[in-house]
């Protein structure tokens, strides 16, 4: 696709993000607590192990809570889908779909689309609605109602609730049997979804979709950062933790794929080529896209079903049903 086509999708998009993101009161030194958070040595979630009191509430549909805890009640409660792949479904492998910022129609029609798919491919597939987003949006007058906001410190806590909701997950499906997981991370989900790969034994592959791989760069450079800015007062805070570039994935290089758009104004194809330097050169593929454009399509999302396939099952598999 031209960028004349798709740069104007991520300008509006850009628009539309910054319109979402709020000016909170906090009672604390926002980028203080950050930095202190940030400093944690248990930051990536080490700790956290299989919820025990999963529950499913219809055939898909489950619940747990969050290993973590923020302010909100509504926001501490894990909402997610798992759809089976077939009666045995516990000796196949599994993969974990992470949306991304404010994508909930892509959570609620794209990703039951890919799940079908991979089912079809002989894979279970499991989704989990990340912190404040769709049933996890505090009600009740909650200050933070987004994961984006002007509170550094409660982006930094929402980055690490994710975490570990994540790696909950994992721990659950390694524990029912599963003997492969892999992630598939879509922006938000796909920086989340290596930040994972690189903290946990048990990512055996992981597909990052547009992944926003330099987190430093985005708050310095992005217009819908810029009330996070303005709570620096010259003194920005050292966010290079956060960056996929400072950390390595657990498994080969050869399981990982990175889909960039070259006209991608969320996550600028100079970062992205950064990360595939840093990684080992895995799979890349640099689409004629931009990033909202990249997930709209459904030629990519098919052949990135296909990639995961093989590397789940093993060279040469088919998308024809699940074993």
């Amino acid at each position: 696709m031209h960028a004349v086509l798709v740069k104007p999708l991520d300008w509006l998009s850009i628009r539309l993000a910054k319109s979402t993101v709020r000016v909170v009161p906090a009672s604390h030194d926002p980028v203080e607590a950050a930095r202190a958070l940030l400093a944690q040595p248990d930051f990536f979630c080490d700790f956290v192990t299989a919820p025990a009191n999963l529950q499913f509430h219809s055939e898909r549909e489950f619940i747990f809570p969050s290993p973590l805890e923020s302010p909100s009640a509504h926001n501490n409660c894990v909402h997610g889908k798992l759809f089976r792949c077939g009666p045995r479904w516990e000796r196949q492998p599994a993969v974990v779909l992470l949306h991304g910022w404010n994508a909930e129609t892509g959570y609620r029609v794209l990703f039951p689309h890919l799940a079908r798919r991979l089912n079809q491919a002989g894979l279970n597939a499991a989704m989990i609605e990340l912190p404040y987003h769709s049933q996890r949006k505090p009600r009740n007058g909650a200050t933070v109602r987004n994961f984006l906001s002007s509170d550094l410190a409660s982006v930094v806590a929402a980055t690490r609730q994710a975490l570990a909701d994540v790696r909950a997950l994992v721990a659950w499906l390694a524990a029912q049997g599963c003997p492969q997981i892999g992630l598939w991370g879509v922006s938000l989900g796909a920086w989340l979804a290596g930040l994972v790969a690189c903290h946990d034994d048990r990512v055996r592959f992981s597909v990052l979709m547009t992944p926003v791989a330099r987190i430093d760069r985005v708050v310095a450079e992005a217009d819908f950062c810029e009330v996070l800015r303005r709570q620096f007062h010259g003194s920005p805070p050292e966010l290079a933790r956060l960056n996929l570039t400072t950390h390595r994935p657990r498994h080969s290089p050869r399981h990982t794929l990175i889909v960039a758009g070259r006209h991608d104004l969320f996550a600028p194809a100079e970062t992205i080529e950064e990360l595939w330097e840093a990684w080992e050169r895995p799979d890349i593929w640099r689409m004629a896209h931009g990033h909202i454009s990249t997930m709209m399509s459904l030629p990519v999302m098919e052949r990135a079903c296909q990639w995961v396939a093989e590397r789940a099952q093993g060279q040469g598999t088919e998308l024809d049903g699940c074993r």
